[in-house]
């Protein structure tokens, strides 16, 4: 028998053209996909550290450097606020209670049959109300990170802190923060903002830079008195707009939709600048914060020092609910009870209640 033996055809031995620049092309696309994850990560961490530059400088700096100033003038417990409190210890024996951003510790104190924990981003502020409540336990914490166990909490107060953070993002992770450590059986969290509708302040923009009143703060003698060498960069002024009164209705872009723009006109050399972390503002460009002039609803007199300036998001009606709400779809059995105006703020009471049964 004659056996013939097969030759492969050329096709068979090497792979087709076809075959060849699919697998190129394949390839290419995920070498793409790969790169723009990559990119939109490094967005993000860029945008994460722009936004803390700006709450470090408007926020935490100016806590640090004014701390004993600015918790001298923050003296007035809110009746509502105190309520609250009352009736949380009626409910619970021996209730355990976070006061997140506590600054001076006037709530912490306030029942002492509540067991209070005080935390606050300003390790100055910290110190200064350690000193006068050496009973109450105090920590420096930021409220996007709080040290606490879930469900731990009977009630949890954020009073004046989240108008303070810079993004939309931040603003739901620190009301999720707050949900995550309530008891999920009843535990109830306060929250206070400053409200943009308010009789005696007219706003031109939701996002603006706030003076402190100055009692005792001689550096608006000599605004380069709290200053010392740290790069050669300093923030300039020149990056923001006036405020135009008369048009309460009017918002800057959201922070997020601004972030490529981020600090605009905002670098110039310098020889001192205050005392801040060594940040780099080089690449920072345009964020349009309007600065606020206090002394359009203040007799007292005003700290003209631009670094003594703090940062605030004034809420809309509504707007603390909204978001309130998109923080809690993180958080089972998360649901707003109550909301209400209160001196300036709106206010609202979430409960966590998850049904065990």
């Amino acid at each position: 028998m004659v056996t013939h033996k097969r030759h492969s055809s050329f096709h068979e031995r090497v792979p087709s053209a076809h075959v060849f620049f699919q697998s190129i092309f394949f390839l290419l696309l995920l070498f793409l996909t790969i790169y723009e994850i990559t990119s939109m990560t490094n967005i993000d961490e860029e945008n994460k550290s722009k936004t803390g530059v700006l709450e470090q400088i408007y926020v935490h700096d100016v806590y640090n450097r004014l701390g004993s100033t600015i918790l001298t003038q923050d003296t007035v417990v809110w009746p509502k606020v105190r309520k609250f409190l009352n009736r949380i210890g009626s409910q619970y024996q021996h209730a355990l209670v976070a006061d997140v951003g506590c600054g001076n510790g006037k709530y912490v104190k306030l029942k002492p049959d509540l067991f209070a924990i005080g935390c606050d981003r300003s390790d100055q502020i910290c110190e200064i109300a350690r000193e006068k409540y050496t009973q109450i336990p105090i920590i420096i914490a930021d409220n996007l990170y709080l040290p606490y166990r879930d469900n731990l909490f009977d009630a949890v107060l954020s009073i004046g802190v989240i108008h303070h953070l810079t993004t939309h993002k931040r603003r739901v992770q620190a009301i999720q923060e707050c949900l995550r450590i309530l008891n999920p059986n009843g535990g109830q969290l306060l929250i206070y903002t400053w409200a943009m509708e308010q009789k005696h302040r007219i706003f031109s923009s939701q996002d603006v830079l706030i003076p402190c009143i100055n009692h005792q703060a001689r550096s608006d003698i000599n605004p380069d008195k709290n200053s010392r060498p740290t790069s050669p960069y300093s923030m300039d002024e020149n990056f923001m707009s006036p405020v135009e009164h008369g048009s309460p209705g009017r918002t800057t872009p959201s922070i997020l939709a601004s972030v490529q723009n981020l600090f605009q006109r905002i670098v110039r050399p310098s020889s001192s600048t205050p005392s801040t972390p060594k940040l780099s503002h080089q690449d920072l460009s345009a964020f349009r914060i309007r600065p606020f002039p206090m002394s359009s609803c203040c007799n007292e007199p005003v700290n003209t020092n631009p670094y003594n300036k703090r940062f605030y998001h004034v809420f809309k009606y509504g707007e603390l609910e909204m978001l309130i709400e998109e923080a809690a779809k993180a958080i089972v059995g998360s649901k707003i009870v109550k909301s209400y105006y209160d001196h300036g703020n709106w206010c609202a009471i979430v409960q966590k209640d998850l049904d065990i049964s």
